[in-house]
């Protein structure tokens, strides 16, 4: 195993800052082409990046060209500007005009509930929490002036202080009141025992309490910010997402006090020099209207000075171990005040057209600047041709006209003369007219900005006369036609606002120790953002266009219909028309249904179900009606039918029941019979066997009593009988 060395020194880490920076995007201390005159000292340079921005600004703002001729028009026309102040309500409207901006995607389908209480809070955060209108504003519009958007996500403990006074306490009020996880200091406490009755006399009350204190509350919030682009530097290596480059800083000018806020040593602070910059940054400078950066002064007070702060997150291997790790260094002027591993990059970019492996991408400042300069050039001479038409030259022999007098133009005004004003007075030709052939030009240059940008008069706004001849179908076509470009910027600059939820969601689960009490749907909730897993799969919100509305409306309309006639067969319920419901408010703007009807599957319905049984409404309950009378005909008809039916039933069944008992009676008979028989065939054989044996019995006896006669003749013959019967049977 490879030996591990220490950790780098302070100096080592800041030299290898100095090196990124250095080779920055967007950095104006790399050697590349010298501009700016008197402005830049010696020795210090702009790039390309900085010298683009600083002109699209320019552009943006309308100001000379720097080709203007004294005497002539000067007029700029701020091509970029309208195009830009055009397009925004469409983006704002596509991403700010919902609730749900991004919605984090269901990991499983036990998860989509979960899901759906995370995306509310996050969402719920920037809006509320954060200034989530003018974080979207700024970071979109640097976007399509500047090539590329910059947002930064951090999580801040805050501390606010307040002094808070308190009278007539009681013990357990008191008590209530220390209870508590903020820091209090008790600056003044009075205890209060006497008081007096209704007649005035002094009497024994339980002890009240007034009490000053100082109190201090800690806090901890998701903080989102607008980065200028000129306080950002980007490594080159940075392709599609910044998490993957070695190196982004954010670097801005910061009072003392605030740093000492953060959390820093204010021996440290105070130490740090603030030093006069060796040029000014041209970009920020081209953002300001009227403030003269080269008028402002460090204030005498040290808590107001400002000082540069740089936050530097770059990927270095600091601890020796061989494996850069990602860490977030802060450096004020050359002393590094913090230094420690984090988990993923705070900044995040967008930008309104991407170029292929490239992070900086591609403005409409790239799109329409020549457009920009070309229409301002035509306006300027067909007004400086107009100028000439109206304010004709005239030719005059000096000696002879009152010059004075034809320098003031009024109406009915005199020119002095002397001798014959056609002799003295002569007008000069007239300068022909240019403006027919300016007129095409601008318009022309029009459609080459709808050709690029998909903003034009089918997207500004349509002309009255101009539908005369098309049809609604076809309108509709161009104008959706003319709306994907703008779709397709709104696409990618959802890219960057996917990364800023994803991050607030992250730094949230990450630092936040106890649970929130936020507002969602209407009612407060506590939500423990320490439960919940890391997500990834985030997904915009993006709204539709006008045209792409309509289209979506009419099909909501076909959906109904469709739904109507397959629910006459019972296949659509109550959640099935909700969700019908929920797609029409979404399409209407609305992003709440649940404020307007009840889901299906909550609790608020079934409670609402339990306390308020359904009643059929008045066309139902005549339908209902209907069908009864309906059905009771057709029973009255058939109920003949079935009476005979029925009398054939009972008669077949009783036919059953005679045969069975007819049946019952012969078998009866029959046996009874064959008794009867068995009984006399019986007697007659036991009579037969009777007479026989006396027969044979007295056969015997008298045998007997020839052979033998005696005088127990009787006994013997008895004996005799017996053996007779023994024999029968």
């Amino acid at each position: 195993m490879a030996k591990k060395r220490q950790s780098m020194s302070d100096n080592e880490l800041l030299g290898i800052i100095g090196q990124y920076e250095k080779s920055a995007l967007g950095s104006n201390t790399s050697t590349g082409p010298s501009v700016g005159g008197q402005i830049y000292p010696q020795g210090q340079n702009m790039t390309t990046l900085e010298i683009d921005r600083y002109n699209a600004l320019n552009a943006y703002m309308g100001r000379p060209l720097g080709n203007e001729v004294e005497g002539r028009s000067q007029v700029v026309l701020p091509e970029l500007r309208d195009t830009i102040e055009w397009v925004m309500p469409q983006l704002m409207r596509m991403f700010a005009a919902t609730d749900t901006i991004c919605r984090f995607e269901p990991e499983d389908p036990e998860d989509e509930e979960q899901s759906e209480l995370e995306s509310r809070v996050i969402n719920y955060l920037f809006m509320k929490r954060n200034d989530g209108f003018f974080v979207l504003h700024d970071f979109v519009k640097d976007a399509l002036i500047l090539r590329n958007g910059y947002a930064k996500v951090w999580y801040e403990d805050e501390e606010k202080t307040g002094i808070e006074e308190y009278t007539g306490l009681t013990e357990i009020e008191l008590a209530q009141l220390l209870q508590t996880t903020d820091e209090l200091e008790i600056l003044e406490q009075r205890e209060v025992i006497s008081g007096s009755d209704y007649t005035g006399q002094m009497i024994v009350a339980e002890p009240v309490y007034d009490i000053k204190l100082r109190r201090t509350t800690k806090n901890g919030h998701v903080k989102v910010e607008c980065v200028p682009g000129e306080e950002t530097l980007v490594s080159p290596q940075a392709r599609q997402s910044l998490d993957d480059c070695p190196f982004v800083e954010h670097k801005r000018e910061m009072t003392r006090s605030d740093v000492i806020e953060m959390g820093y040593d204010r021996d440290l602070v105070d130490s740090i020099s603030i030093g006069k910059p060796d040029w000014l940054n041209l970009v920020s400078l081209a953002r300001d209207e009227v403030v003269d950066q080269l008028s402002e002064d460090n204030p005498s007070d040290s808590s107001m000075q400002e000082i540069t702060v740089r936050t530097a997150e770059l990927r270095v291997d600091y601890d020796g171990d061989g494996v850069a790790e990602l860490r977030r260094v802060i450096v004020a002027g050359d002393k590094i005040l913090d230094n420690y591993e984090i988990e993923e990059m705070s900044l995040v970019s967008c930008s309104p057209m991407r170029m292929p492996h490239r992070h900086v991408g591609i403005s409409y400042y790239d799109l329409l600047n020549d457009l920009q300069t070309i229409k301002t050039t035509l306006l300027r001479q067909g007004l400086d041709n107009l100028y000439l038409a109206n304010n004709q030259r005239t030719a005059v022999n000096e000696q002879n006209v009152n010059i004075e007098d034809l320098l003031v133009s009024r109406p009915g005004g005199i020119v002095r003369v002397n001798g014959s004003p056609g002799d003295n007075i002569m007008p000069m030709p007239s300068h022909p007219g240019v403006m027919s052939q300016v007129i095409p030009a601008l318009e022309y240059a029009d459609y080459m900005r709808e050709m690029r940008t998909g903003i034009g008069k089918d997207t500004m706004g349509v002309d009255a006369d101009a539908l005369q001849d098309v049809t609604k179908g076809g309108q509709l076509a161009a104008m959706s036609a003319a709306a994907l470009k703008v779709e397709m910027v709104a696409r990618l600059l959802a890219e960057g606002i996917k990364d800023i939820f994803r991050k607030m969601h992250a730094e949230l689960r990450r630092h936040q120790d106890k649970p929130l009490m936020v507002q969602l749907t209407g009612k407060w909730q506590n939500v423990n953002p320490g439960d919940w897993r890391e997500r990834t799969a985030v997904s915009v919100n993006v709204g539709l266009g006008s045209g792409n509305r309509e289209e979506a409306r009419a099909n909501l309309v076909l959906l109904s219909q469709m739904q109507e006639k397959i629910g006459q067969f019972g296949l659509i319920g109550p959640k099935q028309a909700y969700e019908t419901f929920k797609y029409g408010a979404t399409i209407l703007g609305f992003e709440n249904p649940s404020m307007y009807a009840m889901d299906p599957d909550s609790e608020d319905y079934q409670q609402f179900k339990a306390q308020h049984p359904p009643q059929v409404p008045p066309n139902v309950q005549v339908a209902q009606i209907k069908a009864q009378i309906e059905k009771e005909k057709a029973q009255n008809a058939h109920s003949s039918d079935i009476i005979r039916l029925q009398q054939e039933l009972a008669e077949a069944e009783a036919k059953v029941r005679s045969v069975d008992m007819k049946a019952q009676a012969e078998v009866l008979h029959a046996q009874q019979t064959l008794a009867s028989q068995e009984a006399s065939t019986h007697a007659q054989i036991d009579s037969e066997m009777a007479q026989t044996l006396v027969k044979v019995i007295g056969s015997i006896v008298a045998q007997q009593l020839k052979q033998n006669p005696a005088p127990n003749a009787g006994q013997v013959l008895a004996e005799d009988y017996q053996v007779a019967e023994g024999v029968f049977e």
